[in-house]
């Protein structure tokens, strides 16, 4: 079989691109490369009308490979590829090239510059285009049940709403009974039902609703299986099979020991505290009660716990309800309240509650003085030092998961962040999701939140998981690893490092479980014998493009990697904003910076070039859970390999963004490059 025929086809995107980049000089070289057999030039080739025309082309002319140069993949990698598919061409015969982000909109300013990235970019996809195979993609048939973890109003909610649709629910609580944290609150407050009122009437919803089957006390103690065809095993011994999980475990008050000098005991509660007290009945003799809000948050190791404020307003106007006569004073940095914050405090104060606004510089001192307590605060708006006596102090301290998540996450492959809670897929773009297909998250499983935000979160958590079970089928990618056996050591490092468990022994081999596998590439670049491989982004893929990145004057140019999720991101984000950065750089897409070999930059390196750099998600999360830490370690221990041969290792760097963060992008690509010496 000959080589392949490749169709580059080339967008003006109106005056978005051509303004900037000469497409015809561009198409007239597309048209000299190895293996280009066809290459035309369209005003806009995402519009209908011309996806049509490269539909026809693709038949044609013979087409065995496309290229699309125009925007970003980000956005349209789905309209092409379905387009290739219509053609009758697999749709992973397709590479992307991104001439508008990455060249037209940041280098407006030096049109030949332009033009010779814009060449480059081409010549890399088509490098690229040459070395794809076709990749399937893999159906997996979903039933119609769902595992509920946690009873809290998060999970009540979700499991209603999956039982109004039909589907069957298992709700797992670990307490005996439903309710979580509603149990535990005095009152909502401000014309809103009791915490305790609404736990009693969801319960009931939950225990008579057809469908649901409520299985408390107990706990998800093992976990095996994918979207689709779930097992998990429980405390009480009974195994569940399930295609779909939420998780919604809720959330525990940190340890108030010692916040602001304070000692915990009968006189130094928390607001947890508090509403037990005041659900038990005010003791009378409590004539002043001081409330110290950010108690152990928005801190250097904690943010804002966003729910305390509201508490602290709610209960200070309870504990003069239940004690008319008592001296009750808030202290707080901020108020941040959802809604109308001056209302609430307005009628805070209004009922006779006194405010204190301190500085982080200047926190609360809490001191025990005979039988009370002793609270020094210096008052901003007074300038002044204020000492209050105190019956009582009420701590609102800050938030962390529940218990539950350090084990959780193991079992269900998932992260959680510095603060105990669990990490969504993506905050802005699936927020209710995890990065594993058919698990998903609700209510302070993932950050504080209040009574309606957790029964929201639930419903919508429902829904979430409910499009593949009325589907009934999911499709995962075709980009997932593929074993060499024949190369293969039987190590298992990649079995071990593989954050999604898609990677088990069968026979003495590791073998992939296609439906698990989310093609990160972190078993690809930590194999000893190069043995794994990711469906289009092999090892021979990215070296054909960093070849072609540094076929002309290596020494003036840097080979970036960027992740597909955040660097990239970045890099349209930058892009979007016309925020101009050096041409020097050159990008090779991967899909996590896990992916990233040091063999990669060894062959960027030994080809000249200026300099490299890996670009990931920003720590402390990361789209394929760890794949960030794990290329940091190995870009960390590589840099220790370059020094030992005499490297200058102030050639490869490293750099961590969100998708939002384009000028830090276009800061690190100009800083990187004037550090290197290059002139633009």
């Amino acid at each position: 079989m000959g080589d392949p025929k490749i169709g580059v086809f080339i967008c003006r995107c109106g005056t978005n691109i051509a303004a900037t980049v000469d497409v015809e000089a561009l198409a007239a070289f597309a048209k000299t490369l190895p293996g280009v057999g066809y290459v035309d030039v369209g005003k806009w080739i995402c519009s209908v009308d011309y996806l049509a025309k490269l539909s026809q082309a693709v038949g044609a002319e013979k087409l065995d490979r496309v290229v699309v140069a125009c925007c970003t993949p980000r956005t349209h990698e789905p309209t092409f590829r379905s387009t290739v598919r219509e053609a009758g061409l697999n749709p992973y015969l397709l590479e992307f090239v991104s001439i508008r982000e990455q060249v037209s909109w940041v280098h407006r300013s030096d049109r030949a510059a332009a033009l010779a990235k814009a060449k480059d970019l081409v010549r890399m996809g088509v490098a690229k285009a040459m070395l794809l195979e076709p990749a399937e993609e893999v159906r997996i048939p979903v039933g119609r049940s769902s595992l509920v973890i946690g009873g809290g109003p998060a999970g009540m909610s979700a499991a209603l709403a999956l039982a109004l649709q039909g589907f069957e629910v298992f709700l797992v609580e670990r307490s005996a009974e439903l309710g979580g944290l509603l149990n535990r609150l005095h009152g909502a407050g401000h014309g809103e039902k009791e915490p305790a009122v609404i736990a009693r009437e969801m319960a009931a919803k939950v225990m008579s609703a057809r469908g649901i089957e409520v299985i408390a006390p107990a706990e998800v103690t093992g976990l095996k299986g994918y979207v689709g065809n779930y097992e998990a095993e429980l405390s009480n011994g009974r195994k569940i099979g399930v295609s779909t999980i939420i998780v919604a475990t809720g959330m525990a008050e940190i340890d108030a020991g010692g916040l602001f000098g304070a000692k915990p005991g009968p006189r130094v509660v928390t607001q947890l505290g508090l509403e037990g007290m005041l659900k038990d009945g005010f003791p009378a003799g409590i004539r002043s009660v001081v409330i110290l809000n950010c108690a152990g948050s928005r801190n250097a190791e904690r943010g804002c716990c966003h729910v305390g404020c509201a508490a602290s307003l709610r209960n200070a106007e309870a504990v003069l309800a239940a004690n008319p006569s008592a001296k009750v004073t808030v202290l707080y940095r901020d108020l941040t309240v959802v809604g109308n914050e001056s209302m609430l405090r307005g009628a805070a104060a209004g009922k006779g509650v006194r405010f204190v606004r301190y500085s982080s510089d200047a926190p609360p001192a809490v001191r025990e003085r005979g039988e009370l307590l002793e609270v020094s605060v210096r008052d901003l708006q007074l300038g002044e030092e204020v000492v209050l006596d105190a019956d009582l102090v009420v701590l609102t301290v800050g938030f962390t998961g529940d218990r539950s998540v350090e084990r959780l996450k193991g079992l269900l492959k998932v992260s959680a962040d510095s603060e105990g809670f669990f990490k969504e897929a993506h905050i802005k773009l699936r927020p209710l999701d995890f990065p594993a297909d058919g698990v998903y998250l609700a209510g302070c499983a993932r950050s504080p939140r209040g009574i309606r935000e957790s029964i929201e979160d639930g419903a919508g958590a429902a829904m979430r998981a409910s499009i593949p079970m009325r589907r009934g089928y999911v499709e995962a990618e075709g980009t997932v690893a593929v074993i060499d056996l024949e190369s293969c050591s039987g190590c298992m490092l990649c079995a071990k490092g593989c954050p999604y468990g898609a990677i088990e022994m069968k026979d003495e081999k590791p073998s992939v479980i296609s439906a698990l596998c989310k093609g990160c590439g972190t078993c690809a670049a930590g194999c000893p014998k190069d043995a794994v491989q990711i469906i289009h982004y092999t090892d021979a893929q990215i070296m054909a493009q960093v070849e072609a990145a540094l076929l002309e004057d290596p020494a003036a140019k840097i080979v970036a990697f960027c992740c597909h999720w955040c660097a990239m991101g970045a890099v349209d984000i930058a892009g979007v904003g016309r925020l101009e950065y050096p041409p020097n750089v050159r990008i090779i897409r991967v899909m996590c910076s896990a992916r990233v070999d040091e063999d990669h930059v060894m062959k960027a390196l030994d080809m000249g070039a200026a300099g490299v750099l890996v670009m990931g998600c920003e720590f402390p999360t990361c789209h394929y859970i760890a794949g960030n830490a794990d290329c940091r370690k190995r870009m960390e221990k590589l840099s220790r390999k370059l020094e030992k041969k005499g490297v200058d290792t102030g050639r490869l760097a490293t750099a961590w963004l969100s998708a939002a963060q384009g000028r830090k992008f276009a800061k690190t690509v100009r800083e990187f490059a004037e550090k290197l010496g290059l002139s633009r």
